[in-house]
């Protein structure tokens, strides 16, 4: 069993690294609700950037409407 860990570079901005696949609703869903708080103080929905198999980067991001998750991959 693997680790799931997290690297916070701001409140807006969140690291996420999983080991397990098992691990990944769980580890975005804590970077989500970390996130929520900038995305509301700016008004603006979240973006959850998948970089590989493991890693993604979550962040309050003006181009997604007040409101919504989306998700893209690089």
């Amino acid at each position: 069993m693997s680790a799931t860990a997290q690297t916070y570079r701001s409140a807006g901005i969140v690291d996420v690294s999983v080991d397990d696949a098992s691990q990944i609703d769980h580890a975005l869903n804590n970077a989500v609700e970390t996130v929520k708080a900038a995305a509301i103080g700016h008004r603006t929905g979240i973006m959850i950037t998948r970089i590989g198999p493991g890693p993604y980067i979550l962040r309050a991001h003006p181009e997604v409407p007040f409101g919504l998750i989306r998700q893209q991959h690089n």
